[in-house]
């Protein structure tokens, strides 16, 4: 008798669905005025990262034509190095081709890969830390901490860069 009541509740218990449910935690808040004002923050989809991790890739091989297929038409670029906004035309690859030319080759180590959605927005954002080494073709080697964001379209296009960067703790 113990033993067909124990098979019982087991079955019972194998046989019960627990039902998940996503909930979309909206947490912090934007702060500078205009129509983002009090809005709030949740996490993104994985794709998103995805997507991010395959364009950050891309300049890590020095894929530059795969970079563009993944871009909006124009990109706005800021970055860590100069002051201002720069809109990349993204037909073509010259401005990636220059901007890496001195370089032989890149590695990154990335620290983590945030996808986030901002409330009431189309727009994703993929926040980013990465330490990245360049080896320069003189032979030398520059090594820069890097935080990222990368701003994803409705078309599934990269169309802001936002770049912070820092010299490495040693």
């Amino acid at each position: 008798m113990k033993k067909i009541i124990t098979l019982l509740i087991v079955a019972t218990l194998i046989s019960c669905e627990t039902k998940t449910v996503e909930v979309d935690k909206v947490a912090g808040q934007w702060l500078i005025e205009g129509n983002r004002l009090g809005l709030g923050y949740s996490a993104g989809d994985q794709s998103d990262a995805d997507f991010a991790k395959k364009f950050m890739d891309a300049y890590v091989n020095k894929d530059p034509q795969s970079m563009i297929e993944m871009s909006a038409d124009t990109v706005k670029f800021h970055p860590a190095d100069v002051g201002g906004v720069f809109d990349v035309d993204t037909s073509n690859t010259d401005f990636i081709v220059e901007r890496q030319k001195n370089w032989d080759s890149l590695s990154r180590d990335y620290v983590f890969i945030m996808p986030m959605k901002l409330e009431g927005s189309k727009a994703r954002v993929v926040a980013t830390v990465f330490n990245e080494k360049r080896y320069v073709n003189d032979g030398t080697v520059e090594s820069i901490n890097f935080y990222e964001r990368l701003y994803i379209n409705a078309d599934d296009k990269i169309f802001r860069i936002v770049q912070y960067s820092r010299p490495p703790n040693e």
